[in-house]
């Protein structure tokens, strides 16, 4: 999932190398009665209910990689094709194989693409609702294209080959909408944790960097402290630290500042600087960068909440970055973050699968795909070059003899319990590089531990179908952080008209909130990978009435005060819960020496015989176009003439 803020974080996450991992539970932690909550719509984007790795597309996985299970009783060929290409996962990586080999190959190339879900897309999911008539589109993973202007030539040919145009945004986008209805960042506190449930128009974090055209609190950090529920005593530590940015490093020579900022977590930085003690400040301060690094502030460094723009640390504070080489933290040199489609990067998904299989869906351009037909019936036709098989998990895959010598690979997968297996003369890999290992026995040792440490982060995307948002402008709300709050963040719709489709610029008309929830690690100072795999556990533990109830309870408190009825309100909610989420970007603390061009993932993509791994996890870094360059890198390394 791309992250929303409009800071060069990108760029600075390949450096400062925030953590985004996770391990692989036991097939039974998933719960046998979920799946009683999945909507059963026929169209998979508007089904409702459990979403994302929802009930279904993770269980034969976990069966082979926990219990190491291999026999799948009688494997038997569904059609006895032999393809060229098998690809593993459709999401944007495994699409995007699939049109760099058939514009390599040729249309006559055959194609298989093999997904463990009920939609394509992979992280790139659309949430389709119908409110009273009305459709409303949402996101349910990979928000928006993060700084196209700094995509590889291989990303940016692409996309223009599917038709997108990077400059339809600018009119796409209304940039006055949050003006227009006064709209403005805030700092939610739940009644349940705070005493009394409080909505504060200012943002401990400058949160209007990843919302363009939001109108900027008015308040000072004197004036909104004073408005927290907060203990004068936590007011006091806080305000220290949300006056006294500036000069925080002030007692540290200015040649040794950056190194510390680097090598200090955020809070030794606070209790070191600002001499704070007080659990309920870091309490505060914790969950504010989670939806963007999957971790707590716990485990960043003081660098890295610099990037993040957290409370307490400025560039002032740290030195001249641009002179020492870091000038790319400096916002002024990013793009507005507006390339944004009313289903995030689902449009990418589907302009491209609208390619590779003309017949599923009409049109032919970017703004048309947005409300486009998709036929899920013409996904896997036997007379199509290219076939799209969903809710088949791949369970093995091996060369048809030693693998360099071999001119064959077999592919078998698990689809409504039965097991099948094809044959092609190569195979892409571009699922969670994390199951490769279990996937493919004959890798060698070394390269199976390196990938095993492509771990992903788990998070949720709620998407909220409300049948009106009168409440939430007569709050003024138009982003919230939510500190001890189950969904840390509160996003509303994107303002975006385009292909026909209007932003819901009327309050009486519906609306979609996204609820934004990261489990954290019970304990502060968790290592990454444990944090993530303690809250993989809960999210695949976690039955849909229980994120049913948070997001009722959540509403409730912030706008139950203007008359604001959840149960009346709230038209339906789909939970994007993705037990394996962003990519494994390494961390500051933890990974040190880790980069995209250096570290497991490295080693852990090399290709094998006929066999060549992608997806985002092989470039180590949670971003669109990454998948796409590993798909790109993923097809030259398949041995296949010109």
């Amino acid at each position: 999932m791309t992250d929303r803020s409009g800071i060069t974080r990108r760029d600075f996450l390949n450096g400062a190398l925030l953590a985004l991992g996770s391990t692989l539970l036991p097939p039974l932690a998933l719960g046998n009665d979920l799946d009683r909550w999945l909507t059963d719509d026929t169209y998979p984007p508007r089904r409702t209910g459990l979403r994302g790795n929802h009930p279904g597309s993770l269980e034969t996985a976990h069966s082979l990689s926990w219990t190491g299970k291999r026999d799948w009783g009688t494997v038997t060929e569904p059609d006895g094709a032999d393809y060229d290409l098998v690809i593993v996962g459709a999401g944007i990586s495994g699409l995007a194989a699939a049109w760099f080999f058939q514009q390599r190959q040729g249309p006559q190339a055959k194609i298989l693409l093999l997904e463990n879900h009920d939609d394509f897309g992979g992280h790139a999911k659309r949430n389709e609702f119908a409110v009273d008539g009305q459709t409303r589109l949402s996101y349910g993973g990979s928000q928006t294209m993060q700084t196209p202007g700094r995509y590889s030539r291989t990303t940016v040919s692409l996309l223009a080959d599917l038709g997108v145009k990077l400059d339809r945004f600018a009119s796409a986008y209304d940039m006055t909408f949050f003006q227009r209805h006064a709209l403005r960042p805030a700092t939610f506190f739940d009644g349940r944790t705070y005493g009394k449930a409080s909505l504060v128009p200012y943002t401990l974090t400058d949160l209007s960097w990843g919302v363009p055209g939001i109108v900027k609190s008015v308040l000072s950090p004197e004036q909104a402290v004073e408005r927290m529920p907060l203990t004068s005593r936590t007011k006091a530590q806080l305000l220290g630290i949300l006056t006294g940015s500036d000069r925080a490093l002030d007692r540290i020579s200015p040649e040794a500042r950056l190194n510390y900022a680097g090598t200090t977590p955020y809070f030794t930085f606070l209790r070191e600087q600002f001499h704070v003690d007080d659990p309920e400040v870091f309490r505060l301060l914790r969950s504010l960068p989670a939806e963007y690094t999957g971790l707590g502030a716990d485990a960043l460094s003081t660098l890295e909440a610099l990037a993040l723009k957290l409370p307490g640390i400025t560039e002032r504070a740290v030195g001249n970055l641009k002179a020492q080489g870091t000038g790319h933290l400096t916002p002024e040199e990013t793009e507005p973050y507006i390339h944004h489609f009313p289903d995030g990067n689902a449009s990418i998904a589907r302009l491209l699968v609208r390619r590779l299989i003309p017949r599923v869906a009409p049109g032919s351009t970017m703004d048309d795909v947005l409300l486009a037909p998709f036929d899920y019936g013409r996904l896997d036709r036997p007379d199509s070059s290219v076939r799209l098989r969903l809710n088949s998990t791949v369970v093995h895959v091996t060369h048809e003899g030693p693998p360099h010598q071999a001119d064959r690979v077999s592919v078998t997968y698990v689809l409504n319990n039965r097991a099948y297996r094809v044959r092609a003369k190569h195979c892409v890999l571009a699922c969670y590089n994390m199951m490769i290992p279990h996937l493919m026995p004959e890798l060698p040792q070394e390269q199976k531990d390196a990938l095993r440490q492509a771990a992903k982060a788990p998070l949720v995307y709620s998407a909220v179908s409300l049948r009106n948002w009168r409440a939430i402008r007569e709050v003024g709300l138009g982003a919230a952080d939510c500190p001890g709050s189950f969904h840390q963040s509160v996003l509303l719709d994107y303002p975006v008209r385009m292909g026909g489709y209007e932003l819901s610029d009327d309050p009486a008309r519906p609306m979609i909130v996204t609820m934004i929830h990261v489990p954290l690690a019970d304990r502060y100072g968790t290592p990454p990978r444990e944090q993530f795999r303690q809250g993989r556990f809960k999210l695949l533990t976690m039955p849909f009435a229980q994120f049913e109830t948070s997001v009722k309870e959540h509403l409730d408190g912030m706008l139950g005060p203007t008359g604001f009825d959840p149960d009346r309100d709230i038209h339906a909610i789909t939970v994007n819960r993705w037990a394996h989420g962003y990519a494994y970007q390494g961390s500051a603390l933890y990974d040190p020496d880790m980069t995209p061009e250096r570290g497991p993932h490295v080693l852990g993509r090399r290709p094998l015989g006929r066999i060549t791994i992608a997806n985002s996890d092989a470039g180590a870094r949670a971003y669109m176009d990454t998948a796409i360059d590993q798909a790109w890198r993923a097809v030259q390394e398949l041995s296949v003439p010109s």
